[in-house]
């Protein structure tokens, strides 16, 4: 088996996905024939079965397991190639009360709480059930004191706003992982459970810390990954602040997201 000489750690929402939930013709090759001396890595807020779901619907992947190590729930849940090994970090009982008494302080809001097998959505409505449609989740509507243990991640769904940015002040000193993932999207995770944490975990497993890594991500649940690049990748959609920091904007219009970063590579 040849040594890969890259590690490719590649987002999936905003970046490897356009706005219809579709992948580039062109990236699509790449992923049918990856190079040999690239090690691709999936780095993504989704979970395990959103994300292979996703890759079937745009022709890839098609195997009962999926075969690349990926970095799920933003670090949330790891997993060796072929769904092997999987590492879980799950927020405490503390952190998890907290998570619930908020989503039932604010009623008007969609929350949605992962664990490693299931979503359950609190305070559901037309557009967090559209969201969970498009997106995948199989979520099941649920009561808030009806949360189990075991949650990985909470993502919490508004359209307005100026209501998220209520949610984002009332949290601001918790002791967690959090940022918008999407414009209507903000995300919670673990104290110190990043991306940039499980992916070294996966790759110290796969006997691969070494190895150069490239990073392509566009929301500032990729800036951990960014910290750890040789180089960096953005997409012109991405947001401000990670355009900011990354050393490349590709225009996946043009010819996806994949090749440029290859051709950099």
């Amino acid at each position: 088996m040849t040594r890969p000489e890259a590690i490719l750690c590649i987002d999936i929402d905003g970046t490897l996905l356009d706005v219809h939930e579709k992948i580039h013709p062109e990236d699509v090759k790449v992923l049918n024939q990856i190079p040999e001396l690239i090690q691709p890595v999936i780095t993504t807020g989704r979970n395990l079965n959103s994300t292979k779901a996703v890759f079937q619907q745009n022709g890839l992947f098609n195997s009962l397991d999926f075969p690349l190590p990926g970095v799920f729930l933003n670090g949330g849940a790891g997993y060796l190639p072929y769904e092997k090994g999987f590492i879980q970090n799950c927020f405490t009982q503390t952190a998890r009360e907290a998570l619930i008494t908020l989503a039932m302080s604010f009623p008007e809001t969609s929350f949605t709480f992962f664990t490693i097998d299931a979503v359950y959505l609190v305070n559901p409505n037309n557009f967090s059930n559209h969201i969970s449609q498009i997106h995948y989740l199989n979520a099941v509507e649920s009561q808030a004191l009806d949360i189990p243990e075991g949650i990985l991640k909470t993502m919490i769904l508004e359209q307005d706003p100026n209501a998220l940015r209520r949610i984002q002040k009332k949290t601001q000193n918790w002791e967690a992982e959090m940022g918008y993932t999407l414009s209507y999207a903000y995300e919670i995770n673990p104290s110190k459970i990043t991306k940039a944490n499980t992916l070294m975990a996966i790759l110290k497993a796969l006997d691969l810390k070494t190895i150069p890594i490239y990073v392509v991500g566009d929301a500032e649940n990729d800036l951990s990954l960014f910290k750890l690049a040789q180089k960096s990748f953005a997409p012109s959609t991405a947001h401000k602040a990670v355009m900011a920091r990354a050393d490349h904007i590709i225009q996946r219009e043009t010819r996806g997201i994949l090749t440029p970063i290859l051709n950099e590579i």
